[in-house]
């Protein structure tokens, strides 16, 4: 956790004070709260072109280093150039908020686990900005956004912390940057208001959910929006001939996170901009001075694009194949990603009162009544923007939500959700302003207490919303990541087979040309049909075909002692707590095995017709002592389950193929030991340890999982089953009449 706060304060850091000296070179006299969302583009496209640098991330660390020192010291030299604490503190709620699933979990770790992998595919990208050998087996996807990637591992190699941790804390950042970047609207907000201001903008339900599951790229785009909607606004700090320079820098942002999918918002909203001006000039008769101000105009643009092709020059690249390899988003209508269905549009209005924003408000009669609640305050603050002349504040609103349903009828479920997250805090900007900014010789509308109240009010149901939601969301521990990466050393390089079903593997062995055998729910190799595969199975070597295991060098698989036994051309290399590592030595022969599932064996029945055809066929039969197994239920944090286990007298390796997301205690006569949290796909069977029975019975085993003060109630562990497998099992091989009734492995 220390190392995902550490990358999140020198991420905020940098976005405040890089920022603030962009704008203090574009002619800025004072701080403004733009500063934090133009530090984050700034940060980004200086890290974009990571590839192409003699040195990569390292040279990337110091050179971002160096900049932020200086502008560090430049900025705060100048006590106007200075953010002030009030402001900084206003965002302690947002703070506070994000970290709240690594404060559920008790760790840091991985957002979005089990509900989101997507981070799978992220940090392998990441990976390639810090290994030679991961850049060799994996090469950049051309069109893809890297800023966010380049960034972290930066983050990472500048700071000596692991990469996914360094991304956590990328992403924990970005939530308070946004929170900061709604100040610049409401200069004149008592403390409390900014607080509200700040929470509610900042970090309504859909972007924590968002967050929650590790959808940094969205997260980001909302905050660029709506800097770019505030600055057009006249939000920012006074600027001379740079003052389209903010607009340029927010606008590669955008390419950084988004590539050019992420100039619809700015594109709409500036030319909503252009036309009310234009609309303004026509009401008072004087469109004949418009050229005029056009033509006094030309130089401050002409600085602001420089700005913006320089930066993006090393991206021209990246956004070139982004317009010729995709069609569109590159994202067929029909997906639903990891959705149920389409995103009802209700939910911008930041309100939702079921933690999983994927499925519908319970009760939905008190999820409308408190949606209709935000969207009087909304249309009530859209007719108070337009009063004041802040009309660019609803149109913008407006235009995002416009973004919102073309992309409902052109593109997926998947894509059109992701407008709808980036028009949420919009929306929500709408409701509260009128709520906490102060105007000069202006009471509050409505009774005294009436306004404070209403939001407070509106604070509490947004935070209250964003905490449930947050405490749901999964955060991946990195254990395994760690054991796996002991095996990079061994099989970079060369063709390695993961028998298991994990879509993070292609990170935690970059550099190693890895398969695995299944992907989430599909069998990426051909499953043999005795063992029957289907999803939350495990699979061991009898799952394939010989042919496929003589396609590679190296073969990863669990330390399960109850699976099927090695080919003896497979020689163990090296072994953590959950995995091993196989190296093949030989030609793998083919061997016949029964009916079996995922069990390692199973019965020879020669009274049957297939075990008459099998005892006339067959030669040999390898012979092994069966594992026993008893069924566990599922148990939430901070309860207890047991199981019994029947057990001849001997020694016996347990092991479990459970989930969870804290660590559990399990007990049994001899044994103490602890389960590390798991969100890894269901199926493998993971060691818990080794007990020795003196006597034939049942041997009791408890399971206790760990708790924390904000664990939700749907934290479960899942267990299924306990299996048992004697010490020391190995086959025996006979003759096949000599099998019949016995628990076989293979036959020949």
């Amino acid at each position: 956790m220390a190392a995902i706060l550490l990358s999140a304060a020198v991420t905020c850091f940098a976005a405040l004070f890089l920022g603030q000296a962009a704008l203090r070179l574009a002619g800025a006299g004072e701080w403004s709260w733009l500063a934090p969302p133009v530090g984050l583009s700034v940060a980004m496209l200086v890290a974009s072109p990571t590839a192409d640098l003699p040195g990569e991330s390292t040279t990337v660390a110091i050179l971002l280093g160096l900049l932020t020192i200086a502008a560090a010291v430049w900025c705060l030299g100048s006590p106007e150039h200075t953010p002030p604490l009030s402001g900084l503190l206003a965002a302690a709620p947002v703070a506070l908020l994000v970290a709240v699933p690594f404060l559920a979990a008790g760790r840091g770790g991985i957002l979005g686990v089990a509900l989101n992998n997507d981070m799978s595919v992220h940090l392998l990208i990441a990976e390639d900005f810090l290994s030679a050998a991961a850049a060799e087996s994996y090469a950049l996807p051309p069109d893809y956004p890297i800023g966010p990637h380049a960034l972290s591992a930066a983050l990472s190699r500048g700071l000596g912390t692991e990469l996914p941790l360094a991304f956590s804390g990328w992403s924990l950042a970005i939530p308070v940057i946004n929170a900061w970047t709604a100040l610049a609207v409401a200069r004149r907000a008592s403390w409390l208001g900014k607080a509200v201001l700040a929470t509610v903008v900042g970090l309504p339900f859909l972007v924590a959910a968002y967050y929650g599951e590790g959808a940094f790229k969205e997260v980001a785009q909302t905050g660029l929006v709506l800097a770019v909607v505030l600055s057009l606004s006249g939000c920012g700090p006074r600027l001379g001939l740079g003052r389209w320079v903010p607009f340029a820098l927010l606008l590669g942002g955008m390419v950084c996170v988004y590539s050019l999918a992420g100039w619809p918002w700015p594109l709409a909203i500036a030319g909503l901009w252009l036309a009310g001006l234009l609309a303004i000039q026509a009401g008072r008769r004087q469109l004949r001075e418009v050229p005029g101000a056009v033509r006094r105009e030309l130089p401050a643009l002409g600085i602001g694009l420089a700005v913006l092709v320089i930066t993006l020059l090393p991206q021209v690249h990246r956004m070139w194949e982004f317009l010729a390899l995709r069609d569109g988003t590159g994202i067929t209508r029909d997906n639903l990603g990891n959705l149920v269905g389409p995103l009802p549009g209700w939910e911008a209005f930041g309100v939702w009162n079921n933690p999983d924003f994927r499925l519908p408000a319970s009760p939905a009669f008190t999820a409308g009544m408190w949606t209709a609640f935000v969207l009087a305050l909304a249309l009530f603050g859209a007719y108070w923007a337009f009063r004041r002349g802040r009309w660019l504040l609803p149109l913008s609103a407006a235009a995002a939500m416009v973004v919102w349903r073309v992309s409902e009828h052109s593109q997926s479920p998947y894509v059109s959700a992701k407008a709808l997250v980036i028009a949420s805090p919009l929306l929500l900007l709408l409701a509260v302003l009128p709520l906490v900014d102060r105007e000069p010789g202006r009471r509050p509308p409505g009774p005294l207490l009436l306004v404070p109240l209403l939001g407070l009010l509106l604070f509490l149901r947004v935070g209250g919303d964003d905490l449930r939601a947050l405490r749901w969301s999964p955060v991946g521990p990195t254990d395994h990541a760690h054991q796996l990466e002991t095996f990079r050393s061994l099989s970079a390089g060369e063709p390695t087979l993961f028998l298991g079903n994990d879509e993070f593997i292609y990170w935690e062995l970059a550099g190693t040309p890895v398969d695995t055998t299944t992907f989430v729910s599909t069998p990426v190799l051909p499953i043999r049909p005795q063992k029957s595969w289907e999803y939350g199975q495990a699979l061991d070597f009898d799952s394939i075909h010989a042919a496929s295991l003589n396609s590679y060098r190296w073969i990863v698989t669990m330390n399960d002692a109850a699976s099927s036994a090695p080919p003896p051309q497979l020689r163990p290399v090296r072994s953590t707590k959950d995995f091993r590592l196989w190296r093949r030595v030989g030609r793998v022969r083919e061997r016949s095995i029964l009916s079996e599932g995922e069990s390692p064996g199973a019965v020879l029945r020669c009274d049957t017709q297939p075990g008459r055809a099998i005892l006339a066929e067959a030669r040999v039969a390898a012979v092994r002592r069966p594992p026993i197994e008893a069924p566990v239920p599922s148990a939430t944090a901070g309860s207890t389950v047991s199981a019994r286990l029947d057990l001849p007298a001997g020694e016996w390796e347990l092991q479990t193929p459970y989930t969870s997301p804290l660590p559990v205690q399990v007990t049994a006569p001899g044994l103490r030991t602890t389960l590390d949290a798991t969100l890894d796909r269901a199926g493998p069977r993971l060691p818990i340890g080794r007990v020795a029975v003196r006597r034939p019975g049942p041997l009791p085993i408890s399971f206790e999982v760990d708790d924390t003060a904000l664990a939700p109630p749907t934290a479960l562990a899942i267990f299924n089953r306990v299996v048992a497998t004697p010490v020391g099992t190995a086959v025996r091989i006979v003759p096949i009449g000599r099998a019949c009734g016995k628990y076989v492995d293979w036959y020949r």
